[in-house]
């Protein structure tokens, strides 16, 4: 072997080859996606477009915490790990970190389930408006303003008493129209998909996650606004206004009162605001994928630095 060969190898063996060398990934590479991330979905607009893009955000670090998980569960196939922390810490963190992501996965469904079991058949008139949008709803019996789609192989809308008595017959159609855009988007399953995967990587503030439910609202607004006008939607959007207790996590309310004025203005303003240039988020994106990519990466990189002769 050459001196040139043997430096390199030398090189790659202090780099690749120490004791903690895979254990500092399942914090780095899915932490430093979740920055990327945060940082990348600032410049997302709340608009139905974003929806794509903040998904994707949304979930890299979930992917690559998943990358660098599974590859430090292969107790036997990964090599370059020595004693206690080959055998022992770096697997029993990565399974802490699969457990904690399942085990939040399975609150939020615990949660959705009591929201089915407190719910009882729905009211004549709620049951007339759903049925003719096709809609499965429940209602809840309680004062508070509450209308909401959850469940994930059969999303159901809830809407309580409080809620009816205060809606038109005209708000309550906007609203349910609403409702009925995240049923057919999907947007209870992606949003446990993408939640799954945020509890996978733990860390920053979950902006693009946030950004993906904006995305989502303003495309249900959007549509229920095309089928009930936008007047019906907005005065809905006001009379179910809520600072009441927090909803299950698994599910999409009707009104927030975080986002209560951009989607107002959304309604009722006659020209859209200009959108940030896809070039500001795009970078993040590129970066996020290269994340996603390091796991299987790094076994190319430790193979070329530590293995080859």
């Amino acid at each position: 072997m050459s001196w040139h060969d043997s430096a390199l190898h030398a090189a790659g063996n202090a780099v690749l080859h120490t004791p903690f060398q895979n254990l500092w990934p399942l914090v780095a590479a899915p932490g430093l996606a979740a920055l990327v991330s945060d940082r990348s979905a600032r410049f997302l607009a709340r608009t139905p477009q974003a929806s794509w893009p903040a998904a994707i955000l949304a979930a890299a670090p979930g992917l690559a915490g998943l990358g660098v998980i599974w590859q430090a569960l292969q107790w036997d196939v990964v090599r370059t790990w020595h004693g206690l922390v080959m055998y022992r810490i770096t697997p029993l963190v990565a399974a802490g970190l699969a457990a904690y992501a399942v085990m939040r996965a399975l609150q939020r469904q615990a949660e959705v389930a009591r929201l089915f079991a407190a719910a009882a058949a729905p009211s004549d008139r709620l049951r007339r408006a759903a049925d003719r949008l096709g809609l499965r709803a429940r209602q809840l019996a309680t004062a508070d303003k509450e209308c909401f789609v959850a469940g994930l192989l059969r999303p159901t809308v809830f809407v309580s008493t409080g809620a009816l008595d205060q809606l038109t017959d005209d708000e309550l159609d906007a609203a349910l129209c609403h409702e009925r855009a995240h049923v057919r988007g999907y947007d209870t399953p992606s949003l446990f998909a993408l939640s799954l995967l945020r509890d996978l990587a733990p860390w920053g503030r979950g902006a693009a996650l946030e950004a993906f439910r904006a995305a989502r609202e303003a495309n249900a607004d959007r549509q229920a606004a095309t089928s009930a006008g936008p007047l019906n939607l907005a005065s809905a959007l006001v009379a179910l206004a809520r600072p009441g207790p927090a909803l299950a996590a698994g599910a999409l309310p009707m009104a927030r009162n975080d986002s209560l004025r951009w989607r107002m203005q959304a309604l009722l303003e006659t020209e859209a605001p200009p959108e940030p240039g896809p070039q500001r988020f795009w970078p993040g994106l590129a970066l996020c994928a290269a994340l996603v990519a390091w796991p299987a990466a790094q076994l190319q990189v430790m193979w070329l630095f530590c293995e080859s002769r």
